[in-house]
């Protein structure tokens, strides 16, 4: 097996032009593809850190039918001993913070809105992928205060600190206002989230609803946890503490994040062809104009006892060590580019449909970009090359020693 090595080392090295060939074609494909699974990797990590530490935390916890019932009757099903509740996620050490959240229609300033009541202390731990932050931070204690974001600020012709109108049906029936302070703008990345909702301590919302009901509590953990398992875990173990709870995982309320990862995952596959093909067909053609070109070194070794299996290896093992030199580089050239873009800013990408605001996108370690460049590095080119391979090897010895290939 050494002595193949050697071999397949000394036959790269006496064809460098060839081989330097299939390793750039390689190494272009490899950086192309790091390259863009890169680029899409951190859009999808920006966009679910941006829904998660703005909007839904990892988990959402409903008492039992209330996701189908709060659009009709948003004032039912709210969370029994709530504080109790909150209490026991937040003994867990795998939890960083559980927030409580009450939820209702109103209006602002004739706008229609989504009206939060939020323990602002909690909140402020979950609350931390913003685009715009401006004012002074929201506390329990602002109970004639309100945050919105600055879409919602520009709908409705308000600056920070000016005084705004908030309306809403409380839970007896009647009508209810509130003149409540602008004071803080924060933006998210969801323009849906932006352009409807008011956040308003908890006070105020009972003020205005006329009601303590809490009917969510999101609940925040590390980041590399595995949702699906723990959640099942977390199900179990509230039950047996007398807490019988829908629980929800972000995606599964982030409609808007599987679509654009459905949508980009497409365009990942049609880079992934297009780069597989053009390693396929280089890697081909230039094997089979070098293995043309060793016709008679192929004839000789035949005619001196050695078996075609013997050959056939050998030129595998060459185009095996040409895809790992190519990947090598080709990961090289990839981390150098990476460190470039990121070192200079990143790639200014405009407002895109569903967001509020441009983002500035980064380079980013793709687990998957990282396994299909293993995969084209070391096995495309293991595919082109059979066929050239077999044909020329498949002569016989006389023809191979006159180069009579057909």
């Amino acid at each position: 097996m050494s002595k193949e090595l050697v071999v397949a080392l000394r036959s790269l090295i006496a064809h460098r032009r060839k081989t330097w060939a299939i390793v750039a074609s390689v190494a272009m494909g490899i950086c192309a593809l790091v390259l863009v699974g890169g680029y899409y990797e951190y859009n999808f990590w920006g966009l679910k850190q941006a829904l998660i530490r703005s909007q839904y935390a990892h988990l959402q916890l409903y008492q039992k039918g209330y996701l189908g019932e709060r659009d009709v009757s948003p004032f039912t099903l709210p969370i029994s001993d709530s504080s109790g509740l909150i209490e026991l996620l937040e003994k867990k050490s795998s939890v960083i913070t559980a927030a409580p959240r009450s939820r209702a229609m109103g209006m602002i300033n004739g706008h229609p809105v989504e009206i939060w009541g939020v323990d602002p202390d909690r909140e402020a731990r979950i609350f931390t992928f913003t685009t715009a932050k401006r004012g002074v931070t929201l506390l329990s204690s602002d109970r004639t205060s309100c945050q919105i974001s600055p879409r919602l600020a520009s709908n409705i012709g308000v600056a920070l600190n000016q005084s705004v109108t908030l309306m809403a049906i409380r839970q007896d029936g009647m009508v209810n206002a509130l003149e409540l302070k602008v004071q803080s703008l924060i933006g998210s990345y969801a323009e849906d989230f932006d352009q409807m909702v008011v956040i308003v301590p908890k006070d105020t919302f009972i003020d205005l609803f006329g009601t303590d009901m809490v009917h969510e509590v999101v609940v925040l953990l590390p980041d590399d946890t595995p949702l699906p398992a723990y959640r099942r875990t977390l199900q179990a173990e509230l039950r047996k503490a007398g807490y019988d709870l829908d629980i929800t995982i972000w995606y599964e309320q982030a409609m808007y994040f599987r679509q654009v990862v459905a949508y980009y995952q497409g365009f990942y596959r049609i880079v992934l062809a297009v780069t597989a093909s053009i390693v396929f067909f280089a890697a081909g053609t230039t094997m089979s104009l070098s293995l043309l070109e060793r016709t008679r070194e192929f004839g000789t070794c035949l005619s001196m006892g050695t078996r075609r299996k013997t050959l056939v290896f050998r030129v595998f093992l060459e185009i095996f060590f040409a895809g790992s030199i190519g990947l090598v580089a080709g990961a090289a050239l990839s981390f150098l580019i990476a460190v470039i873009i990121n070192v200079n800013g990143g790639i200014y990408m405009p407002t895109a449909p569903g967001m509020s605001t441009s983002i500035t996108v980064y380079i980013r370690y793709s687990p998957q970009a990282t396994v299909l460049s293993l995969i084209s590095a070391l096995f495309v080119p293991l595919a082109a090359v059979c066929i050239p391979a077999r044909r020329i090897l498949s002569q016989s010895v006389v023809s191979l020693l006159n180069k009579e290939i057909q």
